[in-house]
């Protein structure tokens, strides 16, 4: 059997196509409470073995990540690399401004406190950043030259 392509079949195909980027993509991370954010955060590790992508940072932050200032780490998991990540989290302070995530993750058998500083952007939470709440631990604002929220 041979197919043939009309060109009513042809400029269908092109306005699906055209139709179809011209939608927004639906963000991996949209979640209406801050800690479902870092719930799918640990998730991305298990499920598709890259971790997370399109995090939704505030504005100064996602835009020094994606400069030459990156840490050179995945401060999510306090590595470079990763084995079976888990976390457990939960919301330790909420405003109508701003929020703090706690997770216990546990990479390569090692469990790590990490706390996540939302900001309220609108209708959205954004990550101003994510700290090791220990002595001398590490602080993604200042490691990236920002002031503190």
């Amino acid at each position: 059997m041979t197919t043939v392509l009309t060109r009513r079949t042809v400029l269908l195909g092109l306005a699906s196509a055209a139709l179809a980027a011209a939608l927004p993509a639906f963000p991996v991370f949209a979640a209406e409470r801050p800690e479902e954010i870092v719930e799918k955060i640990y998730a991305a590790y298990a499920n598709d073995g890259n971790g997370p992508q399109d995090v939704p940072y505030v504005r100064d932050v996602a835009e020094q990540l994606s400069g030459e200032n990156h840490p050179g780490f995945d401060f999510f998991i306090d590595a470079q690399d990763f084995d079976k990540v888990s976390a457990v989290v939960a919301l330790v302070s909420e405003s109508a401004k701003d929020a703090v995530v706690r997770a216990e993750m546990t990479n390569f058998g090692a469990t790590k406190t990490v706390e996540i500083d939302f900001v309220k952007n609108g209708p959205n939470w954004k990550i101003g950043n994510v700290r090791y709440p220990v002595a001398g631990g590490f602080d993604l604002r200042q490691s990236l030259g920002l002031s503190a929220l």
